[in-house]
């Protein structure tokens, strides 16, 4: 017979005392510790046993906790996690080792005031719970866990799992149930202006056993709309619904968004868990997307996603009926990082490259419509073409041809004309074939001289050459390319010096014109060259006012002066006036064909 008597200890936790001596009895014969009732204290907690304990071969054990602040766990918990809130319990389990089977009993606990935040992208994600009560049960040769979740201010998760014969055949029951889970909760972890809603419900049944298991119910996400920069598209008001039975699936949704909506359906097996598999197919017509800042496109996607656990495949078909691309500039990550640089760690050993878990395999066909345009770099075409995108362990890899049927080129101050465009892919997706002629506008040329550049070979390696029609010398071709006129035409060498010098200085300083018409409050101003030889013209322009477009143009060897408002009335419809040596006032109707 031992007595504990009343102490104090100190733990990084806080100091733990006993609130009165108490016994410790052993019986040697018997193979029996005896504990009188006592209970153990914390500013923290409070930990009671209120009766005696008499463990052996068979016994029983009640243990009651009063009190348990969850401030107690912060030294265990990681920096991007915080718990507050107080929990309270009671176990009581009872054991006879002279017995067939397991130990009999069960474990409660109950929050108060519980709220947990974790930080997610240095934004802090809280959750706070109105009920949180959670229970194990071991009883009659069957294990039991149970929960009843209620989150402030939105929905509830509650439910129950069974396992019969632990020991044996470990059947599986219980029931798991949603309530209207509201997705808004995730809204702290958004950047300003995203966020996500919609309901989440579910009524599941478990059956099976551990080795197979079944579910049965229905999981259904309504409402659900997301809107954020990450999306490529605006979505709408959608909704996805799953249907459980077994160890069958299937999926059937609508994804709405501003213009079209994506269709979804798909089925699951996981008869043979090992060898579980999945299928998601998505068909849309017309789906807005949109890749800020760049890129807006229509596309009708019809592609087919399998999963097993050794593969994951990609395969069908994404047309692309209407698009626009505008590049102004390219962004710094734009710049590639070179082959031959090694990444180190933070040990200042080579990174190792990081590979999908499992392997991905995709198999798409890409058509590019008649109406798909780009402008980039001076390049105002159309594209199209079809290409097919395949993914293997080599890596991807595009095959197939982009056609430019028409199109216009600014370069050198030069209007040029593309009248034949092909890129032909066949391999990486960075290394197409170029074969490319661009012209001078003919109405702004002489002596109905076609001039212009050819450019051939790979995309890291291009060739252009200068060639003309009819075939004349290098230097005339470059003379008629870019003022328009020939070598021997009646103006003076130094007055073709500078109307090609002038062209080419211009062409050089379109970016830094633009940046200078920002900081006055002028947007898109531009400065540029028009008209031939003699005719020749700096240009000035830009946007005063929304829709209100003002330019002057000079004469390089005249110094006669143009002047020109036009402003738009309607998306397609301009009003003109020109002040200049003569005087017009134009209705302007833009049309595509």
């Amino acid at each position: 017979h031992s007595p504990i008597r009343a102490t104090r200890d100190q733990p990084p936790e806080g100091p733990s005392s006993l609130t009165r001596a108490s016994a410790l009895d052993y019986r040697n014969t018997a193979q029996k510790i005896s504990i009188v009732p006592h209970c153990w204290l914390n500013p923290n907690a409070e930990l009671c046993i209120p009766q005696t304990i008499d463990a052996g071969a068979a016994g029983r054990a009640v243990v009651n906790l009063n009190r348990f602040d969850l401030a107690m766990l912060k030294p265990f918990m990681p920096d991007t996690t915080q718990a507050s809130g107080v929990f309270s319990g009671k176990a009581d389990v009872s054991w006879d080792t002279t017995q067939e089977g397991l130990p009999q009993g069960k474990v409660t606990l109950s929050g108060r005031n519980v709220k947990v935040t974790q930080t997610v992208n240095d934004a802090p994600l809280p959750v706070a719970f109105e009920t949180l009560n959670l229970s194990a049960d071991l009883h009659n040769n069957r294990a039991e866990l149970g929960w009843l979740i209620r989150l402030t201010n939105n929905g509830q998760f509650d439910g129950q799992v069974q396992v019969t014969d632990p020991q044996g055949r470990r059947n599986l029951g219980g029931n798991v149930n949603m309530r209207n889970l509201n997705l808004a909760m995730v809204n702290p972890v958004f950047s300003r202006g995203e966020k996500a809603a919609g309901m989440l419900n579910a009524r599941l049944r478990l059956g099976g056993d551990v080795q197979s298991p079944q579910l049965f119910g229905q999981l259904q996400l309504s409402a659900l709309d997301i809107d954020g920069n990450f999306m490529p598209f605006e979505m709408q008001p959608s909704q996805l619904t799953m249907n459980f039975s077994g160890t069958r699936s299937t999926l059937a949704g609508i994804v709405r968004t501003q213009q079209g909506q994506i269709n979804l359906n798909g089925n699951a097996d996981w008869s043979q868990i090992d060898n579980w598999r999945a299928r998601v197919t998505a068909k849309g017509s017309r789906v807005r997307s949109t890749v800020p800042p760049m890129v807006r496109l229509d596309v009708s996607p019809d592609v087919v996603f399998d999963a097993t656990p050794s593969l994951f495949t990609l395969d069908g078909r994404v047309d692309v009926p209407w698009a626009r691309i505008v590049v102004h500039d390219l962004p710094e990550s734009a710049v590639g990082v070179s082959s031959d640089v090694v990444m180190l760690n933070n040990d200042l050993q080579p990174e190792t490259p990081q590979t999908a878990s499992i392997p991905i395999n995709s198999n798409l066909t890409v058509h590019v419509g008649n109406n798909v345009r780009i402008d980039a770099f001076g390049l105002k075409a159309r594209l199209t073409g079809d290409l097919k995108v395949a993914q293997d362990k080599q890596g991807l890899g595009l095959n197939g041809q982009i056609n430019i049927p028409d199109g216009r080129f600014r370069a050198y101050g030069q209007d040029l004309l593309v009248r034949k465009g092909e890129l032909l892919f066949s391999g990486p997706p960075d290394q197409p074939l170029l074969n490319i002629e661009a012209i001078r506008n003919p109405d702004a040329t002489e002596d109905d001289v076609i001039a212009g550049v050819r450019v051939t070979g790979t995309a890291d390696e291009p060739k252009a050459e200068i060639f003309s029609d009819p075939a004349m010398p290098q230097a005339e071709a470059l003379s008629y390319l870019l003022r328009g006129q020939g070598l021997d035409s009646n103006q003076s060498d130094s007055a073709a010096m500078t109307s090609m010098l002038i062209g080419l200085g211009v062409a050089q300083s379109g970016q830094v014109v633009g940046k200078i018409g920002e900081t006055f409050g002028v947007s898109n101003l531009a400065l540029d060259t028009q008209g031939v030889g003699d005719s020749s013209q700096v240009v000035v322009s830009g946007y005063v006012l929304p829709g209100l477009q003002v330019k002057y143009g000079v004469g390089i060897f005249d110094s006669l002066a143009t002047l020109t408002l036009r402003y738009r009335l309607m998306p397609k419809l301009y009003l003109e006036a020109v002040s200049g040596v003569d005087q017009a006032l134009d209705l302007l109707y833009q049309f595509e064909f």
